[in-house]
């Protein structure tokens, strides 16, 4: 379990913030084929059956173990390699379109708690280093080792590394200005989340660029892929387009954060009333009738699932100093995950598993009986607390945030030239 945590810059860095990118966009005739929902808003099943169903989803592109394999021992490089062979099938067909040209995009999501506007661009994978993009989250090494086969064996990204920026006027008036401009590009989606995207002009893009390169930018989603992108230009330091990854920016008051809920194993295999006993003694712990009375209301209080009844659980009071220590994820993760349960999230593959608030009290409550699990049910962090934590330094315990709505995977193509994009130009 490592992170990327910033170091301090010796000199002031070279490359451009955020930069454009001749990209590759789906074809509007192909676009509902083609585009896929975020890899974590579904289950290792639902992602089976999406593939099995339609070939084209870039779902086929960017799947793991568990939804390609029952060897559990197949190899990161042969996962990539099934990647290339989805991607090429997918180049084969021509559902992207070469843009032909270095741009910004512009990325819209319209859903019932608002709208956000994000600027859709590459960043400097040097920038994790040098401090001017900050992270908040450790991560598990298998899957940013999973994560960087991908990358250096498919050839492309997808999936932009979503980030969010300080919002200032400047930026503001010039999103409203592109969108106002004229109508989108691309529209796609459903009546609960309806994505837009332009491309931004060329006489606009430098305005952009400016209103973004003064500021610090937070990884909100996407802990992974920018420890992928660093180890991947480790490997090969001397590769120009590994030197940059693609990105999403979107202002930070208009982001929303969701609770990523915990399904603890008891590392003793106690019965629910020993098991019970111990969370007890650790923290208050009430009893309540339903999931709804169940549901944490403000900081310090987790929902607590066992054997079949839903709880209240007073969290115990932080330890240390810093914005990392306040948080219920590291609250939880020192006081009762390690210590009462043994299931220590930082060290041990699959002691947690996490579950996105979006996916209802009734999801936890199935799995955590059909898994022989604990589950705690987690109140939100703000944006505020996660830009706190990663201007100290700091770092959660891996999904401690869950921002929806997501921007989706098989809209853009970076091309690395290499792996299935061999044969075409690096963008």
């Amino acid at each position: 379990m490592t992170g990327l945590r910033p170091a301090t810059a010796d000199s002031a860095p070279s490359e451009a913030l955020v930069a454009p990118f001749a990209g590759w966009l789906v074809h509007p005739d192909w676009s509902a084929q083609v585009i896929s929902r975020a890899y974590d808003n579904l289950s290792p099943q639902q992602r089976r059956a999406l593939v099995a169903a339609n070939p084209y989803s870039y779902m086929n592109v960017t799947r793991s173990r568990e939804d390609l394999f029952d060897d559990a021992d197949v190899s990161h490089n042969r996962l990539a390699a099934e990647g290339a062979k989805a991607l090429t099938r997918l180049l084969d067909a021509n559902v992207f379109t070469p843009t032909g040209r270095p741009a910004l995009y512009l990325y819209r999501l319209t859903h019932e708690q608002g709208m956000q506007t994000g600027v859709v661009c590459t960043v400097p994978v040097r920038g994790f280093a040098d401090g001017r993009i900050r992270i908040h989250e450790n991560v598990h090494d298998d899957r940013a080792d999973l994560l960087t086969a991908h990358l250096t064996g498919v050839g492309a990204t997808s999936s932009p590394v979503a980030m969010t920026v300080r919002t200032s006027g400047g930026l503001r008036s010039e999103l409203h200005q592109i969108t106002a401009a004229a109508p989108a590009d691309l529209e796609f989606g459903s009546t609960a989340v309806r994505h837009h995207i332009w491309t931004v002009p060329d006489d606009r893009t430098d305005a952009v660029v400016a209103a973004l390169s003064a500021n610090v930018l937070y990884v909100t989603d996407g802990h992974h892929r920018s420890a992928a992108a660093v180890r991947a230009l480790a490997a090969e330091p001397d590769d120009p387009t590994l030197a940059r990854t693609m990105a999403v920016v979107f202002p930070d008051d208009q982001l929303h954060v969701q609770a990523f809920h915990r399904l603890a194993a008891d590392r003793r295999e106690r019965s629910t009333e020993d098991c019970f006993a111990a969370l007890a003694e650790a923290g208050e712990v009430t009893s309540v009738s339903s999931s709804a009375q169940a549901r944490p209301l403000r900081r310090g209080m987790v929902g607590l699932y066992l054997g079949g009844s839903w709880h209240q659980m007073e969290l115990p009071p932080a330890v240390g100093h810093g914005a990392v220590n306040g948080l219920d994820v590291e609250r939880l993760r020192r006081s009762i995950l390690d210590p009462v349960l043994e299931a220590d999230e930082l060290g041990r593959p699959g002691a947690i598993d996490y579950l996105p608030a979006s996916l209802g009290f009734d999801e936890l409550a199935r799995r955590c009986d059909a898994e022989n699990r604990v589950g705690f049910a987690l109140h939100p962090m703000t944006v505020s607390e996660l830009m706190a934590v990663a201007d100290e330094g700091g770092l959660m315990p891996p999904k401690s945030s869950f921002f929806s709505p997501k921007p989706r995977s098989g809209v853009f193509l970076r091309v690395l030239g290499r792996g299935a994009t061999a044969h075409l130009p690096a963008s």
